[in-house]
């Protein structure tokens, strides 16, 4: 159980500096740069200090596009979008109403819910600043047996952790919507009629870190 509180640009620029830096050394220091006698040498720490700028960059090139490639799910989304109900702040305790149910966005309270497992329920102005913060929330309908709970409290261990290095995982209790089980993250929502670990984990992986604030 949970207690809420309240309370690859840069190495191009590096690489390519390095890199022009070495071939202005090169083409100052070689002893044939003022010989006419000796063009072909200094022609050629020119052309090996061009190889070193162009293989660089091609090279920092490949491997922000395969960190592209691996950040992006592929083929469609899990979930449904859902259309934003907007993100202003409102007073702990305020009565908030929502068009979605559970909802995927809207306003909520100040205070963000830490991630963790509420099988006592949390109100869902906490909850949706968690979203917004780019955690995911499961919700289930009580009762579940103690064997559900005990997975629960592995699950917001075992999940992957966020680029932050957290697991952005909140399971909460909440007995005032139309199936058993959903997924939420800022936007999105997948409604479940039973209980799937792995479809659960998957809608993870592809939405953390995907809130409307990118902060941990």
């Amino acid at each position: 159980m949970t207690k809420l509180s309240q309370s690859p640009t840069h190495l191009s620029r590096v690489q390519r500096r390095a890199a022009i830096a070495g071939a202005s050394r090169a083409g100052r220091g070689s002893p044939g740069a003022q010989n006419p006698a000796r063009p072909r040498r200094s022609s050629s720490w020119w052309i090996a200090g061009a190889a070193v700028v162009i293989f660089g960059a091609a090279g920092v090139w490949w491997t922000a596009a395969r960190h592209v490639q691996s950040q992006t799910p592929a083929g469609p989304m899990l979930g449904q979008q859902l259309p934003d109900e907007g993100y202003d702040h409102v007073a702990v305790g305020s009565q908030i109403h929502y068009k979605a149910n559970p909802p995927a966005s809207g306003p909520h309270y100040p205070f963000p819910a830490p991630a963790g497992v509420y099988p006592n329920g949390l109100q869902t102005g906490f909850w949706v600043h968690s979203l917004e913060h780019g955690y995911i929330v499961l919700l289930y309908k009580p009762p579940v047996p103690a064997e559900r709970l005990a997975e629960f409290d592995r699950m917001v261990k075992e999940f992957p952790k966020s680029k932050y290095g957290n697991v952005k995982l909140l399971i909460v209790s909440y007995p005032d919507m139309p199936h058993p089980y959903a997924v939420l993250s800022w936007d999105w929502r997948l409604q479940m009629d039973s209980y799937d670990r792995a479809t659960a984990l998957r809608f993870y992986k592809e939405h953390v870190d995907h809130g409307r604030e990118d902060i941990p």
